[in-house]
């Protein structure tokens, strides 16, 4: 079973290895010697450029080829105190710095440096280069070297901070309740391709099972002291890391720099050269740090040159991990949201991700008394422009809001309580499925301090094409599940015909009378039996008007049997359901009556086993 479906992950990739790299737009730079270097010379951030250090007359060292991540372009080893070109000049090295796309993600950015491979070392008259990459510019140098075929031209990969089986960040802004967010910063299939799911179902199976796979060419520079920032985007990196800490990749997993968790940046067949995480003072940076030249030039500067040993690395099976959480997520248009304090609840962080730094919030209490909140902070964001840090301490049990007139994401974690653990397959761990392959969520409340049976759970999923591009709005993209009790505070729910191709993107939502937390994960479908989910969409014909809606929305549908028609918030919870006994297919209502707020939601439509999800948007 493992060997038919990595051939199906692989197949999935056979269009894109069918096209040839089409031809790119892209200007060359000459830089002046670093003491003379102004910020003229840095570039604007939607081009894309070759840009070619000064002559330095050396010609016995490799050829440095410096690719930047997913936000940066080249600039980001031009940043204030990175003098990474002066070492690099001044060290003897030949070098380059690209600059291919802003947020545009692997596969487009990989294309881009493959072109770009061929113009520098054709440029220095070398056959190949030593690739110094930093975050997703590891990954780029992967499809440059593997999917593209130019492996030959890169002699070895030195990655910092790349986030080669994912980060948990990436599954937050891919949820349907938050992606609305990455918008705010303009950035495309960058966190499509970056969740743990994708690249441990999708990326990882194929590129390290390839016959021309060379892990060995890859050293490892991962970090973890997302609080131990020296730039001005601390701040920033010190709310990713905590996104991180309470989504599964705290202290207990080796740490995170505030974008990739430390399990994450060593490449299958690499070697990590700070050999462990957390704890390790070598490895304590965060992710702009760690592509800062005063902290790796001298550790990675060693790996430019040396035997690489054999030059086939054995194909490694990808680490798959449950998804862990001990996290309330919300979302509005505008308004508030509330959340649940549970009993003993000692500090409580909320994380609120928006879009201006004028953007205000408030924390109210259910009988709508305001709360004084010392310890709060607004920094730039990860996911949206913006996140404003509050933490609250030893607040009694019961239930609160986040009160505001902007639109947000926020994030409510606890330093203990029920802690949410999700699994796609209770014994595998399986974040890849082969054709007619049942898929099972397994749900596990641990740590709590009863039993919750009588817990409603329920799973949102929506879904992407293979090669991460966005929603392809159909029927299909969208469905939600109920997960049922299987024993002691376990839960779980089979999709036993399979599903659509695509990757998924799973929030399973639990809400008890004690508490209410959430949990992300996901998993990679590569073809199945289409029969059911396409069958339902087909028969079923579900369809409203208008959409957007303000008052009155009418739906219709084709069935004239008994039917459940029953509304979700983006995080899966049941707003309202109506039975339609042997109604002719039509239903009128006023949205006023029964959703509280303006914002996303999900209409389902069941008949039977049939199902069917839509998108509904409520406005004021």
């Amino acid at each position: 079973m493992k060997n038919f479906t990595l051939s199906i992950l692989t197949a999935a990739f056979s269009l894109l290895l069918s096209l040839n790299i089409s031809a790119q737009s892209y200007g060359t730079v000459q830089l002046p010697t670093p003491n003379n270097l102004t910020p003229l010379f840095l570039g604007s951030l939607t081009d894309s450029k070759i840009y070619y250090g000064a002559d330095n007359g050396s010609t016995d060292k490799p050829v440095l080829v410096f690719v930047h991540g997913f936000i940066d372009l080249a600039n980001a080893w031009f940043l204030p105190g990175n003098r990474m070109y002066e070492d690099a000049y001044y060290g003897g090295y030949r070098n380059a710095y690209v600059a291919m796309t802003r947020g545009g993600g692997m596969w487009e950015n990989g294309a881009l440096l493959a072109e770009m491979l061929e113009d520098i070392t054709a440029h220095y008259g070398v056959n190949d280069v030593v690739i110094v990459a930093h975050s997703n510019g590891g990954k780029a140098s992967e499809v440059a070297m593997f999917h593209h075929g130019k492996r030959n031209l890169v002699n070895r990969v030195i990655s910092l901070g790349t986030p080669f089986k994912g980060t948990e960040l990436a599954n937050l802004a891919e949820t349907w309740a938050f992606n609305w967010l990455v918008d705010f910063i303009g950035l495309g299939g960058g966190t499509s391709t970056s969740t743990t799911y994708y690249m441990g179902g999708v990326a990882r199976p194929y590129f390290d099972n390839l016959s021309n796979n060379q892990g060995n060419k890859f050293f490892n520079f991962g970090a973890w002291g997302y609080n131990s920032g020296t730039t001005i985007a601390a701040p920033t990196m010190l709310t990713g890391g905590l996104i991180l800490n309470v989504n599964g990749s705290g202290w207990l997993a080796g740490g995170n720099d505030g974008v990739t968790p430390y399990w994450s940046s060593k490449r299958p067949g690499g070697a990590s050269v700070w050999t462990y995480g957390y704890g390790n003072w070598r490895s304590k940076h965060d992710h702009i740090d760690v592509a800062m030249n005063y902290i790796v030039w001298d550790p990675m500067e060693p790996y430019f040159t040396g035997p690489l040993g054999q030059l086939r690395a054995s194909a490694v099976e990808p680490e798959h991990r449950p998804s862990r959480s001990n996290v309330q997520y919300l979302s509005s248009e505008a308004g508030q949201m509330e959340f649940m304090v549970e009993e003993d609840a000692q500090e409580i962080k909320v994380h609120i991700l928006h879009g201006s730094e004028s953007d205000v919030f408030q924390i109210q209490t259910e009988n709508g008394e305001m709360l004084v909140c010392k310890n709060k902070e607004t920094v730039a964001g990860h996911i949206g422009k913006f996140a404003t840090n509050i933490t609250l301490d030893y607040l009694e049990p019961g239930r609160y809001s986040i009160v505001s007139e902007n639109r947000f994401g926020a994030l409510v974690s606890y330093d203990n309580g029920v802690e949410l653990v999700l699994r796609n397959d209770l014994d595998a761990k399986k974040s890849a499925y082969a054709p007619g392959e049942n898929i099972t969520l397994n749900l596990s409340l641990e740590n709590g301090a009863g039993n919750y049976t009588d817990a409603e759970v329920t799973a949102v999923l929506s879904r992407r094409a293979f090669d991460g591009n966005a929603l392809m709005e159909k029927d299909e993209d969208l469905k939600i599940v109920q997960l049922t009790n299987v024993g002691e505070n376990e839960f779980a729910y089979t999709f036993e015909d399979g599903l659509v191709e695509g990757v998924y993107n799973v929030m399973v939502q639990v809400n008890d009378a004690d508490f209410a937390k959430g949990v992300i994960g996901g998993f990679a479908v590569k073809a199945s039996n289409e029969t059911n989910v396409a069958a339902t969409a087909e028969t079923l014909n579900l369809d409203f008007y208008p959409n957007p809606v303000q008052d009155v929305v009418s739906v219709s549908f084709d069935s004239d049997e008994d039917t459940e028609l029953r509304i979700f918030d983006t995080y899966g919870r049941l707003v309202t359901e109506f039975s339609i006994n042997g109604n002719d297919g039509f239903l009128q209502f006023d949205t006023n009556d029964i959703i509280p707020h303006a914002g996303n939601y999900f209409i389902q439509l069941q008949n039977g086993n049939q199902q069917v999800v839509k998108s509904l948007v409520k406005v004021d």
